[in-house]
């Protein structure tokens, strides 16, 4: 008995008082593809630099504007040309600029929106640090028009990513995701064609952070993180990794919640007020997200996100509504997928062929073939719809099919 491979390959951001700014810096490319084909699976090495700016919730801001003045957070100014400070009264917390010499960013072949990767999965990034990336994995698109039926695509994921102040304030402020932040989802996106099939090209993500803002004297420090996705976006990609500017396109801002119970002192009552994990602390409206910037430019990226802090169109409107409480749930993401593949043959009692079948996606459906006349006529044997990511199968009667050959297939 034998296996044998599938046929298929498996193989602008207003920051209310939380997170706000995600940006992903990368090294510009030397040269400019202009097909997919030219990028196979695999990381791309880059760098990112953010700030955010957060709306306390209003629970917090009077407490806030007595808090923080009188902290050692008081007089920091974050932004060199119009001297932002780090807080303004009202409940305006604005971040130092962030910066990640080391971020990492997960490709998928490329395939058609047609191809069953779509859903299945498809397998993206290097060796270690893989996962699985499906459509549906896709909470929010952008509200440009999706590809065409027969439009290629490739999904991608913030496989690390670890933004610190570590080049302006020194404060240790901190943004995280993907692999650096190992509780919360994938941040998954997609990177869709253009009409030549190819560069250039539109791309998103949906990202889920935490955050870190630093206490000192009677401020606490602070963890929170959002479980709503938020949503950047970006037209006009030629290639990985690229040189651009990321906008948010989530219609209202980011809710953003405590990740840890805290205490914090109340100096107008001067008590303590016990918060526990999961309430609102603010909402994130403005974020600067950009990719290919280096160290150098920290500063001509201050002054576009000081001219985006200004601008009413650039800046997320705040939830009137927002969910005050949530259950915030630690996640436990598959890092370490691996192709799809058949593995370990073997008789077992019975004359039955036992095999294990590994690298599926929990919950999607697969198909295992076998024929016993050659490579153009297959069966298909059993519809897999698994729970975990691997799945055992045992053919009984193969004892006497010496030539019987099997495969996973995504189709039927």
């Amino acid at each position: 008995m034998k296996t044998t491979p599938s046929s298929k390959k498996f193989g602008r951001l207003p920051v209310s008082a939380f997170l706000a700014a995600l940006a992903l810096v990368a090294v510009p490319a030397t040269t400019q593809a202009q097909t997919f084909d030219d990028y196979p699976a695999g990381d791309d090495y880059t760098t990112s630099m953010g700030q955010f700016q957060l709306q306390l919730d209003q629970r917090w801001v009077k407490i806030f504007d007595n808090i923080v003045p009188n902290s050692p957070l008081g007089a920091v100014v974050v932004t060199r040309r119009k001297g932002m400070k780090l807080y303004k009264k009202g409940g305006i917390f604005t971040s130092p600029t962030l910066f990640d010499f080391g971020t990492q960013i997960g490709r998928s072949d490329p395939f058609t929106v047609s191809s069953p990767e779509k859903y299945v999965g498809a397998l993206a990034g290097q060796a270690p640090g893989r996962t699985y990336v499906r459509d549906p994995d896709l909470v929010l698109h952008p509200t440009w028009p999706g590809p065409a039926t027969n439009g290629r695509v490739i999904h991608t994921f913030l496989k690390s990513v670890n933004m610190t102040d570590q080049l302006t304030t020194h404060l240790g402020f901190s943004v995280r995701a993907g692999m650096a932040a190992t509780n919360r989802p994938v941040c998954v996106g997609q990177v869709e064609a253009g009409p030549n099939g190819g560069f250039p090209a539109n791309s998103f993500f949906n990202v889920y952070a935490e955050v870190h803002i630093p206490g000192g004297g009677s401020m606490p420090s602070l963890d929170l993180v959002n479980v709503e996705p938020l949503l950047v976006q970006k037209t006009n990609l030629i290639s990985f990794p690229p040189h651009l500017v990321y906008q948010h396109e989530n219609s209202e801002a980011v809710p953003v919640y405590f990740n840890t119970n805290t205490v914090i002192f109340n100096p107008i009552g001067g008590t303590n007020i016990y918060v526990s994990r999961g309430e609102l602390f603010g909402q994130l409206q403005l974020a600067g997200h950009g990719v290919s910037f280096s160290s150098v430019e920290v500063e001509s990226f201050q002054v576009e996100f000081e001219n985006e802090s200004t601008n009413p169109a650039a800046v997320m409107p705040i939830n009137l509504a927002p969910t005050n409480s949530v259950i915030v749930e630690d996640f436990h993401p598959d890092y370490n997928a691996v192709p799809r593949d058949l593995k370990g043959g073997k008789f077992v009692a019975g004359g039955q062929f036992q095999f294990t079948i590994q690298g599926l996606v929990p919950g999607t459906t697969n198909y295992l073939q076998r024929t016993e006349s050659g490579f153009n006529s297959w069966e298909t044997i059993a519809t897999i719809v698994p729970i975990t990511n691997t799945f055992t199968y045992s053919d009984p009667g193969a004892s006497s099919r010496p030539n019987r050959l099997y495969r996973l297939s995504l189709l039927p």
